[in-house]
């Protein structure tokens, strides 16, 4: 009988074993999202919105904001080639700033990555798009400002796209002097997905 390593190394309790498995199926199903060649985000997620951001090199950008009903532009996906997936999330615990929040995401998502851009992209950075998915906790969506979010990346032509999500848990504690209200202790809690490509 086939017993992966891990299992016969630790051994003889059945809910390690358990725990083992649970973890290496949990793998496998991530990596069979990541790396899915043509995404379809819009069809399983009704709440989403979509926010466009340009920025090419070193000009300057600006976040329109925009309703649309998929994460399709013109006949064609953001980015039609995905070449990576990174995934990220971040939290404000005290203060209940969205803003802050998906920044630590997005930062998360892509700071412990080196990827050659030059030899992977055709066109290297002036090329490369990245379409940055958010899930953010509906009631504080409106405090989410997208302007500061997208200085967490140098390069390439963003968009966004903002949908319930996220998570909303108690601090345990309210403080004012952090930014909290009267006897509000909300952790917002904001989880981000960036797809590089072209």
């Amino acid at each position: 009988h086939f017993r992966p390593y891990a299992m016969t190394h630790y051994g003889g309790n059945a809910c390690e074993r358990i725990m083992i498995l649970v973890f290496m199926i949990s793998c496998i199903i991530s990596c069979t999202f990541a790396f899915s060649p043509t995404p379809s985000l819009r069809s399983h997620h009704r709440h989403s919105k979509l926010i466009q951001a340009r920025q090419i090199s070193d000009a300057p950008s600006s976040v329109n904001v925009s309703k649309k009903s998929s994460d399709v532009i013109d006949g064609e996906p953001h980015v039609p080639n995905v070449l990576l997936v990174e995934c990220g999330f971040g939290n404000d615990s005290h203060g209940q700033d969205a803003t802050k929040a998906a920044i630590r995401a997005c930062r998360n998502a892509i700071e412990f990555n080196s990827v050659s851009v030059k030899k992977i992209i055709p066109g290297g950075y002036g090329a490369m798009k990245l379409n940055v998915i958010l899930g953010v906790p509906a009631k504080y969506q409106s405090g989410l400002d997208l302007d500061e979010v997208k200085n967490v990346f140098p390069f390439g032509d963003i968009q966004f796209i903002v949908q319930d999500g996220g998570l909303v848990a108690p601090s345990g504690r309210a403080i004012k002097a952090l930014g909290d209200g009267d006897k509000n202790d909300d952790m917002v809690i904001v989880c981000a997905a960036v797809q590089v490509g072209y």
